[in-house]
């Protein structure tokens, strides 16, 4: 078994859960106790049943309702009409010109009279934009406001993600560590991650960044201070946008890193470093050690496994991480 981290424990998880059964949270909840996590965790919900609401606070979590936008309307499926919630018509008012930019003029002229600028545009925009980049939103206005002076932040995916170990066991300091996807693949060479810049935020950008590598939005870590000052900017930033679809805050997060406007800005390699980000990885990559932990290249057991579900059923059950949480789950 892996030994539980003597990480300091004043540490914070932020992740966001929509329509997912308890099943699909399992593995993270589960991994994160399993390797000695006792920091805070905290999840921003929306849609979510009862019984998994009550699943997740059994591991401690403390949860907060995501207020959407959205109305009934009536849908036939499966021979009977039902009534579905439709949450995207409202979105579209930030999605074509001139409405987008009449869109963040706006937010920025109310915003501009109010005491706490940053915080009424996060509290505006989060209405107006796809979920994902909105979870940013709410992080960012969770934090500003908690009273609990934590040392670090996680930001992170949750369907996707598991631990090996706890994630805030390495050198943070006052930084935003930040971990880049298969050397491979630049912003430019991505197709899908170019779209979402160029339409995000223009050609130009995109041609001026596009030779650097992937930063995955989907696992920041960093200290407090470092994190909040990173998600400030995320909110001008979104509130920025040209277009609010599918995936835009992995252009949103790109755009924020790789401009150079923030400070303290480290970035891992895959393979290198506390998180190992699993999309474009194969196979042959991938190294364990003798007691089954996945492994970097210096031999160190990797702390953060994300996108692990795009690995084969077969390269999952080598890896000790998945066979510690089915013992757990069988005893549980």
């Amino acid at each position: 078994m892996n030994q539980p981290s003597s990480a300091n424990d004043n540490n914070l998880i932020l992740g966001l859960v929509k329509r997912y059964e308890f099943e699909k949270i399992k593995p993270f909840l589960i991994s994160l106790k399993n390797c000695g996590y006792a920091g805070d965790i905290c999840f921003v919900y929306s849609d979510l049943s009862q019984k998994t609401l009550d699943a997740i606070a059994e591991f401690g979590v403390k949860l907060i309702p995501m207020n959407e936008w959205y109305i009934n309307v009536p849908l036939y499926q499966k021979g009977r009409w039902q009534v579905k919630k439709a949450y995207f018509y409202h979105l579209l008012v930030a999605n074509f010109f001139p409405l987008n930019r009449l869109n963040s003029y706006l937010v920025k002229v109310v915003s501009d009279r109010l005491n706490n600028p940053i915080r009424a545009r996060a509290q505006i925009a989060a209405k107006f934009v796809n979920m994902f980049s909105a979870r940013y939103l709410l992080y960012y206005l969770y934090l500003s406001e908690c009273s609990q002076p934590y040392d670090n932040v996680m930001l992170t995916d949750v369907r996707d993600v598991i631990f090996q170990r706890n994630p805030f066991d390495f050198e943070i300091g006052d930084r935003l560590c930040c971990f880049l996807e298969d050397e491979t693949k630049s912003l430019g060479s991505c197709e899908v991650n170019s779209t979402w810049l160029r339409e995000g935020y223009g050609q130009h950008v995109l041609d001026e960044i596009g030779d650097r590598r992937i930063s995955c939005a989907g696992t920041i870590i960093g200290s407090r201070r470092a994190i909040l000052e990173y998600l400030e900017t995320v909110v001008d930033n979104t509130i920025e946008l040209k277009q609010h679809v599918w995936g835009i805050d992995q252009a949103v997060h790109n755009y924020t890193v790789q401009m150079g406007t923030l400070k303290n800005v480290v970035f891992y390699e895959n393979f290198c470093g506390p998180v190992l980000t699993l999309h474009y990885a194969n196979a042959e990559q991938l190294q364990f050690d003798p007691d089954g932990w996945l492994v970097n290249a210096d031999g160190s057991i990797v702390n953060v496994l994300h996108q692990y579900d795009r690995l084969s059923p077969e390269m999952r059950q080598k890896m000790t991480v998945c066979q510690n949480s089915e013992v757990f789950e069988k005893r549980s």
